[in-house]
C-alpha cells in the first residue's frame, strides 16, 4: 500500500477501510497454485497437539506459545519490509529520523507506528499488514532452513487464523517449508497466507498475527540469535502479543527534564 508522506494519515484510513480484512469479508483459505506438495488435512487433525489452542477464543486472530508447555527458550520479531521512495528502509533508521525507537513504542508492531509524528516525509509502502512480503519470507525461511532438521525439505503444517473460519475447523496444510513462499505467491496481497507454520518436530514455531505488520517467531537460542544478527532481515526483542499496552496506538510523549526545582529553605 502506498501513501504519498503528504497525506498520510488519510490515506492509511482508507487503506484500512477498503481493505477486505477492514470489511469483515470471508475469505477462504485455498490450496496454493505452486508446490504440488502441499495438501490440506482432514478437519479432525489434531494439527501436532495445536489445533484446540488455535480455535481458542483468545486467538482468533493468530496464536502466540508464550506458555512454558511448549518449550520454547527464546522468541523475536521480524518486521515486514518498510520502503521510502522504493528503496528499503529499516524501522529503526525510519524512526531515527524522528528522534524516536523502536524500544519506547509500548503497543503491538504495526504500520500504526508510523504516524504523523514519525511517517518519513516521502511516498512510503507500508510493511505488509498479515503476512511477511516475499522478500522478507524468503529469507526467513532460508534461516529457518539452516534450524530445521531436513533444511528446506523440512516437513511442515501451515494454518490460517481461526478468523478466516469463524464457524468451522482451522483450514491447514502441510507441505515442506520452503512451500511457505507458495502460500504467498498464491495470493501476494496476503489474504490468505497462513498465520502460523512448525516443523512437525515443533522445533521453532512462526505466528503473523492477522493486524500486525511483523512475524514473531518461537524456537531455540541459536535460530533466534541467527535472525537478531542476519543483515537482510530487520529483527528485534519487542515484548509478545499478550504484554502489550492496549488501547488506541500513539507514540508516548518525550520525556524532558524539568528545569526548574523545588527549592527549600
Amino acid at each position: 500500500m502506498r501513501v504519498d508522506g503528504g497525506d498520510a494519515g488519510t490515506g492509511l484510513f482508507a487503506w484500512a477501510i477498503s481493505s477486505p480484512r477492514g470489511t469483515g469479508a470471508g475469505y477462504r483459505f485455498s490450496a496454493p497454485t505452486r508446490g504440488a506438495g502441499v495438501e490440506r488435512v482432514p478437519d479432525d487433525d489434531r494439527l501436532d497437539g495445536f489445533r484446540p489452542l488455535l480455535e481458542a477464543g483468545d486467538a482468533v486472530l493468530g496464536y502466540e506459545p508464550t506458555a512454558p508447555e511448549h518449550g520454547f527458550a527464546d522468541r523475536c520479531w521480524v518486521l515486514h519490509t518498510l520502503r521510502v521512495d522504493g528503496r528499503r528502509v529499516r524501522w529503526a533508521d525510519a524512526l531515527a529520523v524522528a528522534d524516536r525507537q523502536l524500544a519506547d513504542w509500548p503497543f503491538t508492531l504495526s504500520y500504526l507506528l508510523f504516524d504523523d509524528r514519525v511517517r518519513p516525509a516521502a511516498e512510503v509502502e507500508y510493511p505488509q499488514l498479515g503476512a511477511p512480503d516475499r522478500a522478507c519470507l524468503a529469507r526467513l525461511v532460508e534461516v529457518l532452513a539452516r534450524h530445521s532438521a531436513d533444511g528446506p525439505e523440512t516437513a511442515c503444517c501451515f494454518a490460517v487464523a481461526a478468523i478466516e473460519y469463524l464457524s468451522e475447523p482451522v483450514a491447514a496444510h502441510r507441505g515442506r517449508l520452503d512451500e511457505a513462499l507458495a502460500h504467498h505467491d498464491a495470493d501476494p496481497s496476503g489474504c490468505r497466507f497462513p498465520a502460523h507454520w512448525w516443523p512437525s518436530d515443533r522445533s521453532w514455531f512462526v505466528l503473523t498475527n492477522y493486524d500486525l505488520s511483523a512475524t514473531e517467531v518461537f524456537g531455540p537460542p541459536a535460530l533466534i540469535a541467527d535472525l537478531l544478527t542476519d543483515t537482510e532481515l530487520e529483527a528485534v526483542r519487542h515484548p509478545p502479543i499478550a504484554e502489550a499496552v492496549s488501547g488506541r496506538p500513539r507514540w508516548p510523549e518525550p520525556r524532558t527534564e524539568r528545569a526548574d526545582h523545588p527549592t527549600h529553605e
